[in-house]
């Protein structure tokens, strides 16, 4: 009654996945992993180093009240300056020169401020002393007011799908932490002016967000950047025209049902901080998604912990790639709608695996009943359940993954879809057998009584004399299980019942290959004597035959027609 055979299906299903998506640039970190990737219906994503090649270059300067000069001189100086590298410091130093400066104060860049900050004395001509802030501009104009003109340049460069940011002085020299030693921006800012970085599209990007599409995976990109910014890569990069974007200050100001509804209808999510990243994770999970989360920054390491499935990326932070379920080797984005596609694929074929398996225990199960019931000893021998188990279960469950297809399942219960198949199956497949077996018992019995003109009408069941019986049932079994196995990826529309059409006839013919080897053992006497059966009469054979073909024909029509469903009042398909 043990299914072992089905761990070891599984086990090697998974095995062979991952081997296979490491030859797709991608690492398995935790073996659950595999069946996660079949279940996400909802990617979340930063645009950069994702949609984005996570290589940016300065594109532009819009100097306010100097000249461009002057403000390349200081950007060059703060840059040289700074001892918290980035990939924006290390844009503006390739086309700006300066001059390392003494630090009085120092604040370096985080994804939830959003804004870096030095002060320093002016010690070269080419700087003034003050303290110089460089940041978004939504954060930095809470303390530093914005012309029109300045605001609209500044949505202008953010609809070019560039990342905009704004570079700020002060006279003072500022500490830059208020009493509770905690970073605090001055409140006395003068605008210098705007710089913008272009990230470099991938070029797989577009094809990437297709093969989601067709993986039935829903993408949402929350990022620390300009929404209209983030919204205009992503339409790029193919995300659809239809996108809707919320950034991360509209959030904020939400409720819990709120914050859930906005979670659903938009898309593109800008300026968030990591806790409101991490609370997305968790709406879109309260409403029933299945979510997988991209993060390369240690600010990823809360929403790739709230995720159901965390992907990190190689060239990561190490907190990221430690948390990670599943890693992409090189960094290789464009891999990971196959490895989706991969994912489902083995989880279609491990299901109908499981399906074979289950109606090989259960039928068994209630032969054990039913047998115990008239009084009777259970029928098969081990030897006997083990060829049953190897031909119709056994060797056809290694052929199933291997040829299984991606593609997301219909959205209802694990339980619900096994047992649309499984529960007419097992029913009807015990019946005949046990009317087969006890058919021919009471045959072999009434002919035993009449050879041996018993006064009493008293014989005694001996394993010879259930011989017979037994091998008629082992082949019933047989070859209603291998039926099924048509059943379950239906080649033409004759077989279409309990499953939708396939055209694959892979299957069907490994189906008759065993039962082919099933013909040689009971032809070859040694492999017959060994797992114990009987050579049946041509006769006996032919009318297994049509008896198995009529359970094939009436079970067709309980699942076409339903008729178990309507019988216990439920939906199973």
């Amino acid at each position: 009654l043990v299914p072992s055979g089905l761990y070891l299906a599984i086990t090697l299903a998974y095995a062979l996945g991952a081997v296979k998506m490491v030859g797709q640039e991608v690492l398995i970190q935790q073996a659950n992993a595999v069946e996660s990737l079949s279940n996400v219906d909802v990617l979340c994503l930063d645009k950069t180093g994702t949609l984005t090649a996570n290589r940016i270059c300065l594109q532009t300067f819009y100097p306010i009240g100097i000249n461009e000069i002057k403000l390349r001189h200081l950007l060059g100086d703060y840059a040289a300056s700074t001892t918290a590298k980035n990939q924006t410091i290390e844009a503006v130093e390739k086309v700006c020169s300066g001059h390392r400066l003494e630090l009085i104060a120092e604040i370096p860049f985080t994804s939830a401020r959003k804004w870096s900050g030095m002060s320093f004395e002016g010690q070269k001509e080419s700087s003034d002393s003050g303290t110089y802030i460089l940041g978004a501009p939504e954060v930095l104009a809470t303390v530093t007011p914005l012309s029109t003109e300045i605001t609209q340049q500044i949505q202008e460069l953010a609809q070019q799908g560039l990342r905009v940011l704004l570079f700020t002085h002060s006279p003072n020299i500022n500490s830059l932490n208020n009493d509770l030693e905690k970073p605090q921006l001055p409140t006395q800012l003068t605008p210098l002016g705007i710089i913008s970085f272009k990230d470099e599209l991938r070029p797989e990007a577009r094809e990437t967000i297709h093969g989601f599409s067709e993986a039935g995976i829903e993408v949402k990109v929350i990022s620390g950047d300009n929404p209209q910014t983030v919204a205009t890569l992503a339409l790029q990069a193919g995300l659809g025209s239809d996108i809707q974007v919320i950034s991360g200050a509209e959030l904020a100001e939400l409720d819990e049902a709120q914050f859930i509804q906005a979670a659903e209808a938009n898309t593109v999510f800008g300026r968030v901080t990591p806790d409101q990243k991490a609370k997305l994770i968790r709406s879109f999970k309260e409403q029933g998604h299945y979510v997988a989360m991209i993060g390369d920054g240690v600010n990823d390491v809360l929403s790739l912990k709230e995720a159901n499935l965390a992907i990190a990326m190689e060239g990561g932070s190490k907190a990221t790639r430690s948390v990670a379920d599943i890693v992409l080797l090189k960094n290789s984005f464009g891999s990971l709608p196959h490895t989706f596609l991969e994912g489902q694929r083995i989880r279609n074929g491990i299901q109908d695996v499981l399906k074979l398996f289950m109606i090989r225990v259960f039928c068994v199960t209630l032969l054990i009943f039913a047998t115990g019931f008239v009084g009777g000893t259970f029928p098969l021998l081990n030897k006997h359940s083990a060829v049953v188990t190897l031909i119709s279960v056994g060797f056809p469950s290694f052929c199933i993954p291997l040829w299984a297809k991606s593609g997301m399942l219909p959205r209802r219960s694990l339980v619900r879809s096994l047992l649309h198949f499984t529960l007419p199956a097992t029913l009807s497949l015990t019946l005949v057998a046990l009317g087969v077996y006890l058919g021919y018992l009471v045959v072999t019995v009434l002919g035993s009584l009449e050879e041996n003109s018993l006064i009493d009408n008293s014989v005694v069941i001996t394993n010879q004399l259930l011989s017979v019986p037994r091998s008629a049932l082992v082949t019933i079994m047989v070859l209603c299980g291998l039926l099924l196995v048509p059943f379950m990826k239906p080649p033409t529309r004759a077989w279409v019942g309990g499953e939708p059409l396939s055209r694959d006839w892979r299957y069907s013919l490994v189906a008759l290959a065993l039962l082919g080897i099933y013909v040689v053992i009971l032809a070859v006497p040694p492999l017959r004597q060994f797992f114990e059966l009987s050579l049946l009469s041509a006769h006996d054979y032919v009318v297994i035959s049509w008896v198995a073909l009529v359970w094939c024909l009436l079970l067709r029509y309980i699942w076409r027609a339903k008729l178990l469903d309507k019988f216990l009042g439920v939906d199973l398909g």
